[in-house]
């Protein structure tokens, strides 16, 4: 009986130092300075009364992928004044910090509109976000601030 017991105990000992080899293999595995970072990005536009004639907002999150990407997912949303002579659009502008700006563009009365886009980066760089409307002279694009977001490496 005894032996049995000992067995038992051998085997329960075995099965835990295989699990706990496994649980931390797995924990160490994930990147320590990988990031989410949630994102808020906006350009709003009012006339002399205080109306809003434009508001873009994109809500999502940057993820680093890999040391060398990047990956935006969200959701691009927007109001367009109905004084317009033309159709309005609205635009996402992305791209690494110490690298050229990407859009991906819509039409206003398209939004909202599910983003998911990859990017490539220089080693640890950041991303910079920005949203815009054609608010401007002769349906040229106006955008809000630029917002960069860090988020680390894998």
């Amino acid at each position: 009986m005894a032996r049995t017991s000992s067995r038992r105990s051998r085997r329960a000992a075995l099965a835990g130092a295989l699990l706990t080899s496994v649980l931390l293999t797995m924990s160490t595995a994930t990147p320590a300075n990988a990031v989410t970072v949630p994102v808020q990005v906006h350009y709003i536009d009012q006339d002399g009364w205080g109306t809003t004639k434009y508001d873009v907002r994109f809500n999502g999150t940057v993820s680093s992928y890999g040391p060398h990407g990047y990956v935006i997912q969200g959701e691009l949303d927007a109001y367009c004044h109905h004084g317009a002579m033309t159709r309005q659009s609205v635009r996402l502008d992305y791209g690494a910090t110490h690298r050229g700006w990407q859009d991906v563009r819509f039409w206003c009365d398209e939004t909202p509109v599910p983003i998911y886009l990859h990017g490539q980066r220089d080693y640890g760089d950041s991303v910079d976000l920005k949203v815009g409307a054609t608010s401007g002279v002769f349906n040229t694009y106006n955008f809000g601030s630029t917002y960069r977001i860090s988020i680390g490496t894998d």
